[in-house]
């Protein structure tokens, strides 16, 4: 027979073009901060944004953060940008602006101008047992917050800076900032901030935890435990008597500037609410969860009523072909929506736990039905966003514990999948989903 000629497949001239909706800078900010320092100086509120930044600037002048001199041989200066926020005050009226200068760390040397930088954050697991014997003993809970946390901070290598945008002094161009100080950035900063203030609240008596280093306790006068959390620049005081808790405080104080916010009523994108005279704590995320919602564009979103849907099982069969459908995902903000739930269900939403566990296999190529079962799980969120983790006192003593497993779960590998979850003062405080480690043969062994 005679040869044919090749069919070439039609391709579609169309530009394809994410929606505006996915549109990267949207990922950034979550109230529409500036992203630049150029952005800042062009915003209606631009000054606002310089004396947020002129405020910074007078602290890092104040803390003598550095010198300035002539850039070594060899040597080179990190660049640095600067960061903004409008963060929530007390009574959610008025955003309060803040600038910081943070230093680009990803630009140090190993074995250069940094060596060890491992730091320490207090589990959530510790920080939710923690509020479940506040609520259960009904004891105080109060939360400072640190200022220019990492300033205080000796630097042993040598770091050089560039100078900040906006704050070159005329005729000291040619010089470069020798850091004295940590800033935010350095790859350092946050090793030698938990040291310094490690081995301070040793000095004031109390210990540290064995299990979680971000946990430190001690006895009060009647023998009742004194909690002290920290999360970086966030910290937790709980105790039975205002007077030695005051004390704490005014010890802390006078080592760090600090901020004393009062009862605690936010914690890590967290809200507390308290109801003393039953003795009942609520944690949750409403004004996250609202937030994710909008940057996904979910927040009108029909509500489902599972986290995750009926009867589905997901495959690597559905990952796309290079085709359309493979076109079609790349513009589909699969990480980000993924990660965003992580941090719910890290937090305080152990209902979502298998599902965020189940489409967090498929992050390297996802398909239309892994996008649509994340979707399924924003409109499932839309309608349970004010669920909370209530701590009360305790039916029962100490820590009650449920587990359970399903069998041969996993599509692909045949794998079960455990779950397990564990309750003190009658709120959740710790679980987990995730495959089991090799593949079992009955629903025994699974279990």
């Amino acid at each position: 027979p005679g040869a044919t000629s090749p069919v070439i497949p039609r391709r579609s001239e169309r530009l394809s073009q994410p929606p505006e909706r996915y549109s990267p800078g949207i990922f950034f900010t979550d109230a529409g901060e500036p992203t630049s320092y150029e952005e800042a100086s062009a915003a209606a509120d631009s000054a606002t944004w310089h004396l947020a930044m002129e405020s910074e600037m007078h602290s890092i002048r104040a803390n003598k953060t550095w010198d300035l001199v002539d850039l070594p041989k060899h040597r080179r200066a990190l660049p640095c940008k600067w960061v903004y926020r409008l963060k929530e005050t007390s009574d959610s009226s008025t955003p309060k602006y803040k600038a910081r200068l943070v230093a680009k760390g990803f630009r140090q040397e190993y074995g250069v101008d940094f060596d060890e930088i491992f730091s320490l954050v207090v589990k959530m697991t510790t920080l939710r047992f923690m509020l479940g014997v506040v609520a259960a003993e009904n004891l105080e809970l109060i939360q400072l917050d640190v200022k220019m946390t990492f300033l205080h901070d000796d630097l042993k290598e040598e770091i050089y800076m560039e100078h900040p945008k906006g704050f070159v002094a005329s005729g000291q161009e040619h010089l470069v900032c020798r850091l004295k100080k940590s800033l935010y950035g350095p790859k350092q900063a946050p090793q030698q901030w938990y040291k310094n203030f490690d081995d301070f609240i040793h000095s004031v008596g109390l210990s540290k935890n064995d299990e979680d280093h971000c946990l430190f306790t001690k006895k009060a006068r009647d023998g009742s435990p004194i909690f002290l959390i920290i999360y970086v620049t966030d910290i937790l005081l709980s105790d039975r008597h205002v007077g030695e808790l005051a004390e704490l405080v005014r010890q802390l104080r006078l080592k760090f500037a600090m901020k004393d916010l009062g009862p605690a009523r936010h914690v890590l994108g967290m809200k507390i609410i308290r109801n003393r005279d039953q003795r009942q704590l609520f944690l949750y995320q409403s004004d996250y969860i609202g937030r994710v919602l909008e940057r996904f564009n979910m927040q009108s979103a029909k509500f489902a009523s599972t986290p995750l849907p009926i009867n589905l099982r997901l495959s690597q069969r559905d990952y796309p072909t290079s085709g359309p459908e493979g076109e079609d995902m790349k513009s589909v903000p699969y990480a980000p929506a993924v990660g965003s739930l992580m941090y719910a269900m890290v937090a305080t939403r152990l209902d979502i736990s298998h599902v965020v566990g189940v489409v967090s296999r498929f992050m390297h190529n996802p398909g239309r039905s892994q996008w649509n079962t994340v979707k399924h799980v924003f409109r499932y969120l839309a309608g349970t966003k004010d669920h909370d983790i209530l701590f009360g006192p305790n039916s029962t003593s100490g820590v009650v514990s449920y587990t359970d497993s399903d069998f041969a779960g996993c599509v692909d590998s045949r794998k079960s999948t455990t779950g397990f979850s564990f309750k003190f003062g009658n709120g959740a405080i710790s679980w987990k989903s995730k495959l089991q480690e090799c593949t079992t043969t009955s629903t025994t062994e699974a279990e």
